[in-house]
């Protein structure tokens, strides 16, 4: 392995600003997301059926729940999961152990 491919502290701290600016837009994505779908899809239910506003209602609030919450919790674990794997690269770092950043997986 060469040196160029050792992690140092500096590498993780520009790493974690990367990745703290990637979660919180892929996170308000899908916050944003969900509640958007499910007015889009309370919307075409209207249009479809002018008088139906409570099944409208619900038609919303199932889709939600089934689709934009699922949604945004897995990219919470998703992120939270990366988070973690950086935290133990740093650990590993600080314990004064060499590691190479192409023996790093964020899986």
């Amino acid at each position: 392995m060469e040196s160029a491919d050792r992690i140092t502290l500096d590498d993780l701290s520009d790493v974690r600003k990367a990745v703290a600016v990637m979660r919180s837009r892929s996170i308000l994505a899908a916050a944003a997301g969900g509640p958007i779908f499910s007015a889009l899809l309370a919307t075409a239910w209207l249009w479809l059926h002018p008088g139906g506003v409570s099944v409208a209602v619900v038609l919303a609030v199932v889709s939600y729940l089934l689709f934009g919450l699922p949604l945004l919790v897995r990219w919470i674990l998703h992120w939270r999961r990366i988070h973690q794997r950086l935290t133990d690269v740093e650990v590993r770092v600080n314990a004064g152990e060499t590691v190479y950043g192409s023996e790093v997986r964020f899986r």
